[in-house]
């Protein structure tokens, strides 16, 4: 999968990611009476830490890429931080130590559970393989996208949906090439007629994966005339389209 735009708490989560490094040689030096920027103390650290650096790469890589298992990734890096963290106050038990570890463990859990629930958005699950050879047979719920304007549409199959993103297949015969001239920083609109009812929702590109491209919902006042795309999503769950 190909990740067009990220958003705050992607990129926040990365920085997050590499401020860990940063927080854990503090620590180290705190706990060791060293300078955090001496030479000395972060070769130190280095070569005293060269599991948590692999691993902490490894979990940057797989949230970058926005792998199927990135939030077990996190979790697990995210521990091993944490439980290094502790040991280090327990040979020295210093309060300051012990107050930017609880501190520390708070702002984890945050990035943590905000991970958890980006990846699990629609834009991010296809819910087709690239190797299935009829991905338009399985799925019953058409759509179109087309610029602000109205103008250069076209027709797409929707494979996954939530109430702020979905996925869908585009049914061209040159998608993937189609798909790499798109503007990803443009806004477009998606137009569903399902049994005669018209559900319509600007969004962003977000992703793209083999002939399909993701897309964020633009959040809007909601007008009460026309249906958006949230009132389609409960129209799908009740007729059982997506679980």
């Amino acid at each position: 999968m190909k990740i067009l735009r990220r958003n705050y708490e992607h990129r926040n989560l990365i920085l997050f990611l590499i401020f860990s490094l940063i927080y854990l040689q503090a620590i180290y030096s705190l706990s060791k009476g060293v300078s955090l920027i001496s030479l000395e103390g972060v070769k130190s650290f280095l070569g005293n830490h060269s599991f948590i650096l692999i691993l902490t790469a490894i979990t940057l890589y797989m949230i970058v890429t926005v792998k199927k298992h990135s939030d077990k990734m996190l979790l697990f890096c995210l521990g091993i931080i944490t439980a290094k963290n502790f040991i280090m106050l327990a040979a020295t038990f210093n309060k300051l130590i012990l107050g930017l570890n609880f501190v520390y463990l708070i702002f984890a859990f945050y990035f943590f559970v905000t991970w958890e629930l980006e990846i699990a958005k629609a834009s991010y699950n296809p819910n087709f393989a690239e190797n299935d050879l009829e991905k338009e047979s399985r799925f019953q719920l058409k759509g179109r996208i087309e610029g602000t304007n109205g103008e250069g549409g076209f027709d797409v199959h929707i494979t996954n949906i939530d109430e702020n993103s979905c996925f869908a297949l585009v049914t061209r015969a040159d998608a993937e090439a189609f798909i790499d001239g798109l503007d990803t920083k443009a806004t477009y609109q998606l137009v569903a007629d399902y049994e005669g009812i018209n559900f319509t929702h600007p969004a962003t590109l977000t992703s793209t994966y083999d002939r399909g491209i993701g897309l964020d919902f633009i959040k809007e006042k909601k007008s009460d005339i026309q249906l958006d795309w949230s009132d389609l999503y409960k129209v799908c769950l009740e007729r059982g389209l997506f679980s």
